[in-house]
């Protein structure tokens, strides 16, 4: 998803952690084992949240909730973005949970930061970057091997190396 699509822009990582405290408070729990309802649904939307408020890639969120693998984060977010276009009360939801988030986020990172402090240098390069970069290049193969599977093809290609 380009930038610019984005449903909420991100500015500094929200933690895992606040984004799952702020849908079990409203939704309850999500870090469960498991894939009984409405838990797997509750972390199907924590899923949404953390990709698109967070900031985090699939294979981080796969790891925070119970060790689930990136497909299985990258299936959550698809279905919540389904789900999100013809359902309004999810959409007010997960616009409510999204906004509540960056500004807890935004009200710690002032209080860390008062006016006039001196800013910490980046330690890194747009780590964030390379992380959503490799989340679409993975988007990008699981739908061309999806695909190759529907038309009944080898998934295997042997003129492509890994």
């Amino acid at each position: 998803m380009p930038a610019h699509d984005r449903p909420f822009p991100i500015a500094k990582r929200v933690p895992l952690a606040d984004i799952d405290a702020a849908v079990c408070a409203r939704l309850g729990p999500a870090r469960v084992p498991g894939n009984a309802q409405p838990a797997a649904f509750n972390r199907q939307v924590a899923m949404y949240l953390a990709k698109h408020v967070g900031g985090w890639s699939t294979t981080k969120i796969g790891k925070f909730y119970n060790g689930r693998d990136h497909s299985t984060v990258c299936h959550s977010i698809r279905r919540v973005e389904s789900i999100r276009e013809q359902n309004p009360e999810l959409d007010a939801l997960l616009s409510g949970l999204g906004h509540e988030l960056r500004d807890q986020t935004a009200k710690f990172e002032d209080q860390a930061n008062p006016p006039g402090a001196a800013e910490a240098p980046a330690l890194r390069p747009d780590e964030q970057f390379l992380d959503s970069l490799a989340d679409r290049i993975v988007d990008r193969l699981l739908a061309r091997i999806g695909g190759q599977a529907d038309a009944g093809l080898a998934v295997r290609r042997p003129d492509v190396r890994f």
